[in-house]
């Protein structure tokens, strides 16, 4: 008979098995006998998601330690959907399918969440092409992985591949931008709070929730320096504007902004509509007029937006 275990314990013991495990066919062998040996790790999840996730700061240590440790054991599985780049963390012995993978959050009482536009509360890029038209906003083309809620938190974002213009990301920033809230991935360097930690006191990291409830978007609730109520002048001790904080804590990235070395984002919270979208944040990475790439302010219309191509003349732009 199975020793019955803390749900943390109980996700300590799964993710030391994915790290030992060898060979195919993990859903099988190794993920649904934890489920039916350790079914109070989605009793427990169950019965938060039916009491209703409270997105107002002050969760306790254990719920936000149990969290992460389940997110750890996700971060593991995603590797599965990755491209290889070199970043992984025993990708290679991850042999798991959608449908398995799916079946694995839903044992757990996690649900998929859609979303057909870009949102970064919701979705992760992974795979990004360069729109010709400068302020084109974020397409969605392809779904890697998808996005896994609790309720109305966020457990998981999508992966997903996206285009997009240069007012809303640059190619050569996301393809070697880290991510940050993240343990592992299989094609970017990934920072989280438990890196650099001994092999106990990194359990000790505190999951971020991010709420979708009220029609807002509201990321990183248990954190109270509040993005929201700065001035568009405010400048933190990275040296970063307002506007990439909030660049970074929502994507978890940046997508627009050159900037080097590690950063210290965790303790930022934001909070906007659920329309949200990165308008604001286009004018000032649109080319001026003259470098070949289109207007430097958002334009009257999207058609005549169009007529911009990267490498275009500006007047005869404004021609037909």
């Amino acid at each position: 008979m199975s020793e019955t275990l803390s749900e943390w314990g109980a996700c300590r013991l799964l993710f030391q098995r994915l790290l030992d495990f060898e060979g195919r066919d993990l859903y099988a062998r190794v993920l649904r006998p934890w489920l039916r040996a350790q079914p109070q790790v989605g009793d427990w999840l169950r019965a938060l998601a039916a009491s209703g996730p409270d997105p107002t700061p002050g969760a306790s240590h254990e719920t936000l330690w149990n969290l992460y440790a389940l997110s750890r054991i996700n971060d593991l599985l995603l590797q599965a959907f990755q491209p290889e780049r070199g970043f992984g963390f025993k990708a290679d012995a991850i042999d798991l399918s959608r449908a398995e993978y799916l079946a694995f959050a839903e044992a757990l009482g996690l649900s998929v969440a859609q979303r057909p536009r870009f949102s970064p509360f919701h979705h992760e890029i992974v795979g990004f092409e360069q729109s010709p038209y400068p302020a084109a906003p974020a397409t969605l083309r392809r779904e890697r992985w998808p996005c896994l809620m609790l309720g109305t938190m966020l457990f998981s974002r999508a992966g997903v591949d996206i285009v997009a213009g240069v007012g809303f990301a640059r190619a050569e920033t996301v393809e070697r931008a880290p991510l940050y809230w993240a343990f592992v991935r299989r094609h970017r360097v990934a920072h989280d709070l438990s890196h650099g930690w001994g092999s106990n006191s990194q359990w000790s990291t505190e999951f971020r929730r991010d709420f979708h409830v009220d029609g807002e978007f509201r990321f990183n609730v248990d954190e109270l320096r509040r993005l929201d109520r700065l001035g568009e002048r405010a400048v933190d001790e990275d040296g970063l504007s307002r506007r990439e904080r909030i660049e970074l804590l929502t994507h978890r990235m940046f997508v627009l902004s050159e900037r080097d070395g590690e950063m210290y984002p965790y303790d930022d919270s934001y909070a906007c509509a659920d329309d949200f979208q990165p308008a604001p944040m286009f004018a000032a990475a649109l080319p001026a007029p003259g470098e070949g790439e289109g207007p430097a302010t958002e334009p009257p219309t999207l058609p005549w937006l169009r007529r911009w191509r990267i490498g275009s003349d500006p007047e005869r732009g404004r021609s037909g």
